[in-house]
């Protein structure tokens, strides 16, 4: 009962994320993206939910939904790091968004001998990718239960 809703609620959710991730893309339409592929989570969490609830899974929405938000991240993640590239060449200058961060931010990166400003690569849009995957994911995953429990409310 669970199992069902965790991967129908996240293939809905991995499904609209990766839709809205491709959009990220377009240099423009990039600011919207973060928040729709967020709502995607969500309502991926809720359907998974709403799936195990419906299947007498009782208080197990929440759980569905973790889960479900989980796999939704995770897909899109993957979607994100191998779009990366694509969104490089099109974004351009990665060096003016670099200097975008926070002092702090610059600082640690030196003090471990990663300097930020030679990564201005293919590889390096690779490995940020790859660093936001972690945060995707725990994001999903909590977005996901929130839309979990809201679904296991309204069936109550």
């Amino acid at each position: 009962m669970i199992a069902r809703g965790i991967l129908r609620g996240g293939l809905l959710g991995a499904f609209l994320a990766v839709a809205f991730n491709v959009l990220s893309v377009i240099p423009i339409c990039g600011f919207a993206a973060l928040p729709l592929r967020m709502l995607a989570w969500a309502l991926g969490g809720y359907a998974g939910g709403r799936i195990a609830v419906r299947a007498g899974a009782g208080n197990g929405g929440v759980a569905a939904g973790l889960g479900a938000g989980i796999l939704a991240g995770v897909i899109d993640g993957i979607a994100y790091v191998a779009l990366a590239p694509i969104r490089f060449k099109l974004a351009g200058d990665m060096i003016t968004s670099l200097h975008l961060l926070p002092e702090g931010v610059i600082t640690a990166f030196n003090d471990m001998g990663i300097n930020l400003m030679s990564v201005d690569t293919m590889g390096g849009s690779l490995f940020f990718s790859i660093l936001i995957c972690g945060g995707t994911w725990l994001a999903a995953g909590v977005l996901g239960a929130l839309g979990g429990g809201i679904a296991q409310a309204l069936a109550d």
